[in-house]
C-alpha cells in the first residue's frame, strides 16, 4: 500500500506549473493571493517566498507604521526570506497635522535600517531616502555585509558629504550608477565639502559606474572618473542660487567624456551653457524651469546651438508658443520633449506635428532610456530622406 507521503507526492502539481502559477501572481496586482501560498504548504512556501522578497518596497508614510517596521527589522535575524531580497527601497515619508515631523520618527527608522542591512547579503539595488524633510546617515551602509555585489544605489545628501565617503571608498566593481539626493534646509544644513576633506578616485573604486547624480557642489568630492561614466544628473541646492564657476568647471573636466547631461536648480542660462561646447560627445539633455533663472533664457532654444552633437532635448517648462524645433537652430536635433507632470508633448525633427506621449516612471530606468529607441528610429528616417534629396 503507498504511503500517505507517497500519495501526496503523485498528487503534486510538477514544478514547472508551479512555478508559472507564482510568477503569474507576482506579476497581478493580487499581493495577498501570492502571501496566502506561503500557508498552503512547505512545498509551495519554498516557491512562492522568493518573488515575495525580491523587491521589497517599504514605505512609512504614518509614525504608528513605525513599531511594525521595528518588529520586522528586530527579527530579520530569523527571516527565511531576507537571503531572497536583490532589490530593497525604504522610503521613510510622513506629517504631522501642525507639519512635517520627523525627529523622533527618523532616529528610529534610522536605527531599524541598521539592524536590517548587515542582512541584505543578495541586494543589488539598494534605495533608501527619507523624503522630503529626513536625512538617513549613509555612514550606516558600511554595515552592508563585506562583499555585497551593489549595482544601484539611491541615498540621501548627509549633513557632510564625507559620511558617504567610507562606503564609497570600498571597491564597487559592479557598481553602475549612484544618485546622492539633495537636502531640503528644513531637512539639514548641510557642510559645503572643505579643500582639506580626501577625495574619491571612481575610476579605481567604481571601474563600471555608468551614472552619477549628486548636488553640484559634491562632484568635488571626485577626482577623476572611469571611462564608462557617460550620465550626469547636476542638482542645484534649493532656495535656488547661483552655482559657483569652480565647480562647473570641475565637473567639464573631470567629467569630459559625458552622453548624457540632467540639470535642475541651476543657473544653466548664464553659468552652464557656456560650458556645454567643451563635451563634445553630449546627446542628451534635460532641464528643469528653476534651471532657468532669467525668463528670456527659458525661451531661447538658440543657446544650445553649440552642443555638436546634440539629438534629444527636454524640458520640464513650455517654452514661449509652439514647441518645435527651428530649422537652423540646432542641427543635429531630432527630438525635443516637453514635459508636463506624466505627459510630454514630443517634437520631431522634419515634422510639423506633433505627439502625446505617456511617461511611465521607474526608480531604476534612467530618463533618456526610453527615448533612446525613439531617436534611433527618428535619425533612420532622417538619413533616409536626406538620402532622397540627394
Amino acid at each position: 500500500m503507498a504511503s500517505a507521503a507517497s500519495v501526496r507526492d503523485s498528487s503534486r502539481l510538477p514544478n514547472e506549473i508551479l512555478i508559472t502559477i507564482v510568477d503569474e501572481l507576482g506579476k497581478s496586482d493580487a499581493p495577498k493571493a501570492l502571501h496566502s501560498l506561503l500557508l498552503v504548504s512547505r512545498h509551495l512556501h519554498a516557491i512562492a517566498i522568493r518573488p515575495i522578497y525580491e523587491e521589497m518596497l517599504l514605505s512609512l508614510f504614518h509614525p504608528k507604521q513605525i513599531p511594525a517596521f521595528a518588529y520586522l527589522s528586530r527579527n530579520i535575524a530569523t527571516n527565511p526570506g531576507v537571503q531572497f531580497i536583490t532589490s530593497f527601497i525604504f522610503i521613510f515619508e510622513y506629517y504631522s497635522g501642525s507639519g512635517p515631523c520627523f525627529t523622533t520618527g527618523e532616529v528610529g527608522a534610522q536605527e531599524n535600517l541598521e539592524l536590517i542591512l548587515p542582512y541584505l547579503v543578495n541586494v543589488k539595488r539598494l534605495h533608501i531616502t527619507f523624503w522630503p524633510f529626513g536625512v538617513f546617515n549613509p555612514k550606516a551602509l558600511c554595515l552592508l555585509p563585506p562583499g555585497v555585489q551593489l549595482t544601484h544605489l539611491f541615498v540621501d545628501r548627509s549633513i557632510r558629504l564625507t559620511d558617504l565617503s567610507p562606503f564609497l571608498a570600498l571597491s564597487h566593481p559592479l557598481l553602475e550608477s549612484i544618485v546622492i539626493r539633495p537636502a531640503y534646509p528644513s531637512a539639514a544644513t548641510c557642510q559645503p565639502f572643505q579643500p582639506t576633506d580626501p577625495k574619491l578616485s571612481v575610476g579605481a573604486l567604481c571601474p563600471n559606474l555608468r551614472c552619477l547624480e549628486a548636488p553640484i557642489e559634491d562632484f568635488l568630492l571626485f577626482e577623476d572618473a572611469p571611462p564608462s561614466l557617460v550620465n550626469l544628473g547636476v542638482h542645484g541646492q534649493h532656495p535656488f542660487r547661483f552655482v559657483d564657476g569652480m565647480v562647473l568647471d570641475h565637473i567639464v573636466h573631470t567629467f569630459p567624456l559625458l552622453r548624457t547631461l540632467y540639470f535642475e536648480g541651476t543657473n544653466f542660462g548664464t553659468g552652464v551653457a557656456p560650458l556645454l561646447p567643451r563635451l563634445p560627445n553630449l546627446e542628451y539633455l534635460s532641464l528643469d524651469h528653476s534651471s532657468m533663472s532669467r525668463r528670456s533664457d527659458a525661451h531661447n532654444l538658440s543657446m544650445f546651438s553649440g552642443v555638436a552633437k546634440l539629438k534629444y532635448l527636454r524640458l520640464t517648462y513650455s517654452p514661449r508658443g509652439e514647441p518645435c524645433i527651428a530649422p537652423g537652430i540646432v542641427d543635429t536635433l531630432l527630438i525635443l520633449d516637453v514635459v508636463e507632470f506624466k505627459t510630454c508633448t514630443r517634437v520631431y525633427k522634419d515634422s510639423l506635428d506633433t505627439s502625446q506621449v505617456e511617461l511611465h516612471s521607474s526608480r531604476w530606468l534612467q530618463w533618456w532610456e526610453p527615448a533612446e529607441q525613439e531617436i534611433a528610429n527618428t535619425s533612420e528616417q532622417h538619413n533616409s530622406s536626406l538620402l532622397v534629396k540627394l
